[in-house]
């Protein structure tokens, strides 16, 4: 027991000690700070230049996740302004579109509606495209369907407010037209892509390559002088009486966007 109180004694001594040590030192280091010598000022500046030393990778780590924020910032700043880009230029496109559709709506004195298309339907087998006029816009089946280029299709179905179109390049598709100096009569047959052929053109008509066909007007479903397609081969064989036409659609069957439905 009394090695125990000594031993208690003895660290609550020591304590008191390394305490009063601590305490000197602290005002003696509060002291010493406090003068305005030249020495004392030359400490100081060694002192913070140590402890700068110490926390520089500390505030260099900082630096490298305040950067890494940073550039997350700035890269969804940047997606957002390339995102801005492209509206901005499918805008201009756009615009640009309507006044070419808008000068062709004003110089064709027929009665037409203007659409725009809104699903595509479109497969190997069959053509087709969905425009948002309907039956309470005055759409008729059979109603002729043109672009800014030409002939585009026709209506074959018909809701309240959108139709089906089946477009002139459809496996099922047929027109009568006329081609040539002397007007010959003859049938367009699509074959595939943009591409088709005419019928029953007979080998003395005066056709030339880039002679525009246009619709002959003998359908009760084309109004006549539509153009339809050009002229971009011909061939004449001694054996057959009929000449083989290959000629391009007119229409823009890749990038539509807007059509006029003939009322």
């Amino acid at each position: 027991k009394i090695s125990k109180r000594f031993d208690s004694a003895l660290i609550k001594y020591i304590n008191r000690d390394h305490l009063a040590l601590l305490l000197c030192l602290s005002l003696s280091l509060i002291i010493y700070f406090s003068s305005k010598s030249p020495v004392v000022s030359s400490v100081k500046a060694e002192v913070s230049d140590i402890i700068s030393i110490i926390k520089y990778p500390q505030k260099w780590y900082v630096g490298l996740l305040t950067t890494q924020e940073e550039n997350k910032i700035l890269h969804q700043e940047l997606a957002l302004l390339r995102y801005d880009n492209i509206r901005l230029r499918n805008s201009v496109k756009e615009v640009e579109e309507l006044k070419k559709i808008l000068k062709f709506y004003d110089s064709h004195p027929i009665s037409m509606q203007i659409g725009k298309i809104i699903n595509d339907n479109t497969s190997y087998l069959t053509r087709t495209l969905t425009v948002n006029l309907g039956e309470s816009y005055g759409i008729k089946e059979n109603n002729t369907v043109v672009d800014i280029n030409g002939l585009f299709g026709r209506v074959v179905a018909v809701g309240d407010r959108a139709s089906r179109i089946r477009l002139v390049n459809d496996k099922n598709f047929r027109v009568s037209i006329r081609v040539g100096d002397d007007l010959s009569l003859g049938e367009f047959i699509p074959t595939h892509d943009n591409l088709g052929i005419i019928d029953g053109i007979i080998k003395t008509a005066k056709i030339a390559v880039n002679d525009t066909v246009y619709t002959s007007g003998i359908s009760t479903v084309y109004p006549d002088s539509i153009p339809v397609a050009k002229v971009i081969s011909i061939n004449k064989n001694e054996e057959e009486p009929f000449q083989k036409i290959v000629v391009e659609i007119l229409a823009d069957l890749d990038n539509y966007n807007h059509v006029f439905i003939i009322l």
